[in-house]
C-alpha cells in the first residue's frame, strides 16, 4: 500500500487540477483500485488463478475501450503493423506486464529496484515530450518505489505482496500505451526499459510450458531465483538488476529518442540480457556440479 497509495493520491490531485485529459487519468484509478484490490485478496486469500485473470482481462478490455491499442509496434527503426490483431496484442500487454512483474517479485528489493528505475526514466521521457503530468505521475511511481526499497532491501523487513507488485506491471503497462497513443513512443523503448523483467519471466514460462508445469504455480526457476540459489545474495543479485536496467534504460532512451544508429540499441540490449543470462547459467551449472 505504500506504493499504491501514493499514486492514487497523485492522480486524485491530478484530476482536480482538470489540467489533464481526464479519461485517461480516470482508467489510471480504476486500473491501479484494480488491481490493488484483486492484489490484496489474493495475498490474503490465495485467489484461484482464474479468478484473478478474468478481472485482469476485465481490467485490460476498460483499457482498450478508453485509451485504444497499440496500432504497430517499432522496434529498432522497423514498423510492425498489427491491424486486427492490435486490440488482441494490447490485451496480451497489459496482462503480461501486471503478472510478470507479480511473478519478478521474488527477492529483496527488485521489484522496488526496478520500479525505481522505470518511474525515473519514463519521467524522463515524457519530460522531453512536455508531457508534465505523466511525468509527474512517473515520478511519483519512482519516489514510492524508493521509499519501500528502503524497507525492502536485503534483508527485507517488508515485502511488496501481489498489492504492490502487480499494480505497478499494470500500471506500468497502461503508461506504455499512454505515451504511444499521445507521444508516438515506439514500442521498443518499452521492450529495452523492462528487458530484464521480459526476458527472465518470458524465459521462464516459455520453458515451464514446454516442460508441461503449470506455469501459473510459485515456483524457483526464474533466473534470478537460480542466481540467488548458486550462492549470490539478494543484495547482489538485485543491484546486478537494478545496474542492468539502468544501462537498458539508457538504450531505451536512445531508442525513443531514434539516435542514430536506431537499429542498433535494440540487438545491444539483447546481447547485454543474453550474457547476463548465460553467466547466470553457467554459475548454475558450476554450482551444481
Amino acid at each position: 500500500m505504500g506504493i499504491v497509495v501514493p499514486m492514487l493520491i497523485a492522480l486524485s490531485i491530478m484530476m482536480m487540477s482538470g489540467s489533464y485529459e481526464r479519461r485517461t487519468l480516470i482508467v489510471f484509478l480504476f486500473v491501479v483500485t484494480l488491481l490493488a484490490i484483486v492484489g490484496w485478496l489474493d495475498d490474503r486469500y490465495e485467489l484461484h488463478f482464474l479468478v484473478r485473470i478474468i478481472a485482469q482481462i476485465f481490467g485490460g478490455v476498460v483499457v482498450l475501450s478508453a485509451i485504444g491499442s497499440f496500432e504497430y509496434l517499432e522496434i529498432a527503426g522497423y514498423a510492425v503493423q498489427l491491424d486486427f490483431l492490435a486490440p488482441v496484442m494490447t490485451l496480451l500487454w497489459f496482462l503480461w506486464m501486471t503478472n510478470l512483474y507479480n511473478f519478478m517479485d521474488g527477492i529483496d528489493g527488485i521489484a522496488a529496484g526496478q520500479g525505481a528505475v522505470a518511474g525515473c526514466f519514463l519521467g524522463i521521457w515524457f519530460s522531453i515530450h512536455d508531457d508534465h503530468v505523466m511525468a509527474l505521475f512517473s515520478y511519483v511511481i519512482m519516489a514510492a518505489s524508493l521509499g519501500f526499497l528502503v524497507w525492502n532491501w536485503a534483508p527485507a523487513r517488508i515485502f511488496m505482496g501481489d498489492v504492490g507488485s502487480s499494480t505497478l506491471g499494470g500500471v506500468f503497462a497502461v503508461i506504455a500505451l499512454v505515451a504511444y497513443k499521445t507521444h508516438q513512443i515506439p514500442f521498443g523503448a518499452f521492450v529495452l526499459l523492462f528487458g530484464v523483467f521480459l526476458t527472465d519471466a518470458t524465459i521462464t514460462l516459455i520453458k515451464r510450458v514446454f516442460q508441461g508445469k503449470v506455469f501459473w504455480h510459485a515456483h524457483r526457476e526464474h533466473l534470478y531465483q537460480r542466481a540467488v540459489i548458486a550462492g549470490w545474495s539478494h543484495a547482489q543479485v538485485t543491484t546486478t538488476v537494478i545496474i542492468t536496467s539502468v544501462f537498458m534504460a539508457i538504450l531505451g532512451t536512445l531508442e525513443m529518442l531514434h539516435v542514430s544508429p536506431v537499429y542498433l540499441w535494440v540487438p545491444l540490449g539483447i546481447l547485454v540480457l543474453g550474457l547476463l543470462t548465460l553467466i547466470v547459467l553457467k554459475k548454475c551449472l558450476v554450482t551444481d556440479k
